[in-house]
Parts: C-alpha cells; structure tokens; sequence
C-alpha cells in the first residue's frame, strides 16, 4: 500500500512542470500566450531527454571526488526509472530548465533560448544534486561528506531555478515597457489560467514531499505540516498589503503561497505544526520583500517564480537544522554547513547559466529584435496572430467584477474600448471582403496572392497597435485612485480626455473602412490598410502618454535615490530626437557645453522621456515649415547647484487657458475638445514627470516672441563640493 501511494504521488508530482507551464502562459501579453506555451513545453521536454540521455548518469553514478558522477552509454544502462525515486527526480530536475525557459519569455529567441535551456538541464541540477544528494559504496557528494541536509530538494531545485531564472533575466533585460513607466505587472490573458496553475503547482509540490514519508500516518502528518504552514504563507502574504497600506502588492499573495510550500519541503517530514508555520510566514514576507527588491532594482520577474524559488529555497535550507526534532550540540555547525551548501549551489547554477547565456548572446544573439518583441513572439515564431476582439472582453469582464463605487467610470472607458474594437473588426472585415473580391477578378492569380500576403502584413500591423490601445485602455480602466492628482476627480478627468483622444483615432477608422468596397485594385486597398496602422500608432503614442500621466501621480513612483548623468543622457538620446525632427520635417538645435557631469536625482527612463516630450511638445505647434529651429539648452545653473534644462520655439503662442492645464490639467476640465488637448498633452507629462523628481517646471508662451519651457532639477554634489561646503 505505501508503495502505491508513492508512485502515485510521483505521478500527481507530474504537476509541478505542468503547473509551471499554466502560471507562464497566463501571465504574458497575448501575442506571446502560444509562443510561452510552447516554450515552456519544450523547456519541459528538453530536461526529460537531457535526463535519460546523461543527467540521470552525472546525479547518481559513481561518484569521482564527490564532484560529479561518471555516466555510462545511455542505450546500455538498465538502472534508470526502477521505482518511484527515479520518477520524482525526473520532475524535479525539470525545473530549473524551465524557469531558464521563464526568464526568457515575451523576448528570448525560442531556438537559441532552447540551447541554453539545455545546457542548464544538463549542468545544473544533476550536478548540485550529486554534491548534495548522492551516498553509496562508491562515495559520497562533497556536500553530503560535509553534513550539508536538504530532504525534499528545496535547495538543490528550488535554490537553483531562482539563480538560474535571475541569471537569464539579467542577461537580456527587462521587457520592452516593464521598468519604470509599467512597474505593474504586465497584462496576461487569464489571471484563471494562473491561478490553477498555482493551485497545481502547489499540489504537485506537497504530494512530491509527502511521498518521502516511511509510512502512511506520517504521509499524514507530513500533509497536515504542509497545509498548515502553507496557510500561514497565505496570511503573511495577505497582511502584508494591509500594513504597509500598498494594493497594488495583494497579487503577492501567490507568490508567498508557493514560496511557503518550496520552504516546507526541506523540512515537511519531521517539523512540528508550530515550526511550519513560523517557517511558511518567514518564506511568504521574505518572497514579498524579494519580489519588491526585484522591481526596485529593475530585474524581470515573470510570474513572480525567482523571488518564490528564491526565498522559499533559503528560508528552507536554514531552518532545517532549527525544525528538526531534539537539541543539537553542533547546531551552528549545522547552520554554517548549510549556508556553504546554498552558496555553493547558488553560484554553480547562476555561473553555469551566466557563462553559457553570455557565450549564446556574444557568438548568435538570444533576445529577438525590438520590432519582433513589440509584434508579438507568438507571430515571429510561429505566425500565430493575436485578434484585438479576445482584449475587449477581458475589459468587459474586469468591468463587471468593478467596484461599485467606480462602476460609472469603468462603464464609460469599457464602452470607449467596445465602440474602438467595433471599428477594428469592420476594418477587418472590409478588407476580408474587399480582398476576396479583388482577387477573384484579378487577371494575374500570381501577381494578386503576391499581393494579398502584403494586405495580411499590414493587417498584422493593424492587429498588433489596436491590441496596444486596448491594453492601455484596460491600465486605465483597472488604476486605483491613490495620487496626489485628485484621486477620483483626476480619474474622471483622465477618462473624458481618453474618449476625446480616441475619438478621431475611431473615426477615421470608420471612414477609411467605409472607403474600402469601393477600391478595385489591391495597391488601393494596401494603402488604406497602411494608412490605418499610422493612425493608429499616433492613437497608441496619445493612450500611452495618459496611462503614463495616471500612474506618474501616484507618490515615489519614480525613484529618487537613482542617479543620473543628464548630460551623458543628451549626447545618448541626440541621435533619436534629431530623428524624430527629421520625421516631422522640424530644424532642431541642441546645445549643451559638456558631454557628461551634470547628474541629478532621478530615474534615467524618466529623463528621457522629459527631453523627448519637450521636443515633441514644440513641434506640435510648428505649423510652418520656416519656422525657426527649435532649441534645446542643458546647462548647469550661474550658482552650480541645480541643473536647467530649456526648450525654446518660435511655433503658436499657448493660450492662458492651455499653460493652465499643463501647470495643472484638473484646472481645466471642461471643453476638452476646445483646450487642444493633443498638442499639449506631451508637455502636461514632462510637467508631472519634473515635479514627480522632485524638479521645478515653469512655462511662459507669447505670441511672436515664443515659448520657453524650463525645467530645474537640484545638481548631486561630488565628494569635494560636499567637503567645501562643510568646511566653509
């Protein structure tokens, strides 16, 4: 009876990767679902073969000085899967593969990323596993010789995913987007896909350490600890949020959940109810804390699974001396025995990940183009396109579950996205239609498919920047009124200038769609589709730029303690704002006396969005085409403490009314329409960005004589001027 219970729990243990694979696809934007899908299998695969072929060989064979086992020819080899130990370590070695797979998705290369994947199955957890598992006749790990102890693999696997997970997102970076303007988490298609493949996960991983026991009332006990010290994982992550008064950290609740259960696995077959959940309210705060630290230092994260692995995993490993039944004499050994053998695996598995990672982005490339990432992997990979019609009721769904308090708000933007979405798919279907009736006329069938595969090119483009107006508009339907812009009344504000915005974007959808049956050539009909996406990216560029506004009001949303050379700054980003001159056929002037020195506090993303909007700010109201350059001055200030930049052009004077809302935009909340709102909205987030800094902006327009906008920021002194001023 014990032995059928242990393999079936191995075989419910088969969870855990399919847990992982569910929690992934649901949390990555929906051009990437399939793509990450399939990713993920493949991860899970790859480690199955890398386990039979030679994993399975370097963990348990003979041991050659307790480093690393010696592996036979694997089509000779007899001693492979004879019970359910084996099967529980096929499972459990699958993991670090996959969160190297996880590290990577939304804008790794699916083929090049599957090589490092495979170098991780290979040289990480068979080896860690050999130092820290493996005793036989032959020998022992050195770990093992070393009094190292880690029962159920929350060190070993769990340990080595975080590094290996945190090792492939420092190599590529963050997504497109996710720091500082999105420190949200990014849009997934299905928070129910992610929950069940919580629950999964964490099933699958209490019935793998369960399965350890010697008998079936310990089976029991073992269960009962893990339940209870999950549960207080729970708390510790649901209390967090109330006491350190931030919502926005209540999606941390999963992550404390399944950082709780990696930790009780280490000690789930001898600790006491009382020790599990001291142990499962540690691992939670620690992932809630980890998770915080992640965001803070910019380091992607998806699906939280580095900071659960990671403090689940440590917090684990060090309390299995303290939980296990009895005193011990030699308990700071004990202690200092496990913190060597979590050192040890850590730095192999974020060494061997790192090298083999740099080697692949150094010789090949392992991250796929900006253009490929913001299209979508799912298209690049496998040419699978993501229809704009599946967001919309994702939004209408989150409008039903709002709060009542905000259900008019949510009703209005809901129905804004529905009315926006209706006027994509009659774009489509025109074109469909327009296409197919092209085409059957065409006298050339060659010629006319040749043509058509461009018409769908387009409407690929079309789908992916619809997509991206309607994932902003969900950011806005689903922010909180926390702020220091005016809570509810900067909401309403905000959701009246969106519709105004989107208005014209609409329109002249409707009209090219209208336009479509009557186009008889297929050049025509390219044309119209092209025509859309432009409007379309100016419509995403105006929605980006108020999702920005909304959550820059919120307090510390950019961080001050950064450091940022603003002269270094300008000299990088010149190159761009001439481009975007040259593409609105603008002059430009940039002038700036040094190439680097002039730092201040503040978040470099920021500050290039300041210098970028400035510019674009004036060039909104250029309306002559010998109008006089635009300049753009950064200098330091006549005393040397602040930093100035300014912005001078010669284009249309702002009305009183329009320096009013960029000042303060709730002064003006009527007539919207009226105010020009497009053409001032850049230079309303370069003043909400200054002051979120910490900056003093200031605004003066006169007609004929121009309009200079200054922006001042407080100039970080060095060593020597903070020794002079002390001294004088």
């Amino acid at each position: 009876m014990l032995e059928f219970a242990r393999m079936f729990m191995s075989i419910a243990g088969l969870g855990l990767p399919m847990g992982l694979i569910m929690v992934l696809s649901g949390r990555v934007k929906y051009r990437n679902e399939l793509d990450t899908f399939l990713r993920m299998v493949s991860a899970y695969c790859i480690s199955i073969i890398a386990y039979w072929v030679i994993g399975y060989g370097l963990y348990s064979g003979e041991t050659i000085n307790g480093l690393i086992g010696s592996t036979k020819g694997f089509m000779q080899r007899k001693d492979l899967l004879q019970g359910e130990p084996d099967l529980h370590l096929l499972v459990l070695f699958s993991v670090p593969p996959i969160a190297a797979a996880a590290g990577m998705v939304e804008r790794g290369s699916f083929h090049i990323g599957n090589l490092l994947v495979g170098a991780v199955a290979v040289l990480v957890a068979p080896v860690t596993a050999h130092w820290s598992m493996h005793s036989g006749l032959d020998g022992q790990g050195w770990l093992v010789a070393s009094g190292f102890e880690d029962v159920g693999g929350a060190i070993v696997i769990f340990v080595s995913a975080g590094f290996v997970g945190l090792a492939v997102s420092l190599i590529l970076g963050p997504r497109l987007g996710r720091f500082p303007m999105q420190v949200g988490r990014p849009r997934g298609q299905s928070p129910t896909w992610y929950g069940m493949g919580m629950i999964v996960i964490v099933t699958s991983t209490i019935t793998l350490a369960v399965m350890k026991a010697q008998s079936l009332e310990d089976m029991t006990a073992a269960f009962y600890v893990m339940l209870i010290g999950v549960a207080f994982s729970t708390l510790a992550g649901s209390l967090l949020p109330m006491i350190a008064k931030r919502s926005e950290m209540t999606q941390n609740v999963s992550t404390s959940v399944l950082a709780g259960t990696v930790a009780l696995t280490a000690v789930a077959s001898f600790a006491e109810p009382v020790d599990a959940a001291l142990i499962g309210i540690l691992a939670g705060t620690l992932s809630v804390s980890f998770n915080r630290i992640l965001a803070a230092i910019e380091v992607d994260d998806p699906g939280e699974l580095i900071s659960a692995f990671l403090s689940g995993g440590l917090v684990g490993g060090l309390m299995a001396p303290l939980a296990r039944p009895g005193a011990s004499p030699s308990l700071a050994n004990e202690f200092i025995n496990q913190l060597i053998g979590i050192s040890a695996i850590a730095a192999w598995a974020f060494g061997v990940t790192l090298i083999a990672g740099l080697i692949l982005k150094l010789t090949v490339g392992l991250r796929v183009g900006e253009v490929e990432e913001k299209r979508g992997l799912s298209v690049s990979h496998f040419g699978f396109v993501s229809e704009p019609d599946f967001i919309i009721s994702s939004v209408m769904h989150y409008n039903h579950r709002a709060d009542w308090q905000k259900g008019e708000r949510n009703t209005r933007l809901a129905r804004i996205a529905a009315k926006f979405s209706d006027a994509i798919v009659q774009l489509h279907d025109a074109t469909s239609k327009a296409t197919d009736r092209i085409l059957s006329t065409s006298v050339s069938p060659k010629q006319g498919a040749a043509m058509v595969s461009r018409i769908r090119l387009a409407e690929d483009s079309v789908r992916v920047k619809a997509e991206d107006i309607l994932m902003l508009l969900e950011d806005i339907l689903k922010s909180g009124d926390g702020g220091d812009l005016g809570g509810e009344r900067f909401l309403l504000w905000g959701q009246e200038a969106v519709e105004k915005l989107l208005a014209p974007v609409e329109n002249d959808i409707k009209k090219l769609a209208r336009h479509i049956p009557l186009q008889a050539e297929l050049s025509e009909l390219e044309n119209i589709v092209i025509t859309s996406a432009e409007i379309l990216s100016h419509g995403v560029h105006q929605i980006e730029m108020m999702r920005d506004l909304e959550e820059a009001q919120v307090d510390g949303f950019f961080s001050r303690d950064h450091i940022c050379d603003i002269a270094a700054l300008l000299n990088e980003k010149a190159s761009r704002i001439k481009a975007i001159a040259e593409v609105r056929n603008r002059p430009l002037q940039i002038d700036c006396a040094v190439s680097k020195g002039l730092k201040v506090s503040g978040d470099a993303n920021a500050f290039a969005r300041i210098l970028t909007l400035t510019v674009e700010g004036a060039f909104n109201r250029q309306l002559s085409d010998s109008a006089s350059p635009v300049r753009l001055e950064l200098k330091e200030h006549s005393s040397g403490q602040y930093v100035v930049l300014d912005c001078l052009d010669t284009g249309t004077a702002l009305s009183a009314r329009q320096i009013r809302a960029i000042r303060d935009p709730l002064s003006e909340d009527r007539a919207l329409d009226e105010l020009g709102l497009g053409q001032i909205l850049p230079l309303i987030l370069v003043s909400r960005l200054v002051r979120a800094m910490g900056g003093e902006f200031a605004i003066t327009s006169a007609h004929q004589a121009g309009t200079q906008l200054r922006c001042r920021f407080r100039k970080r002194q060095t060593k020597e001027q903070r020794s002079a001023s002390k001294a004088a």
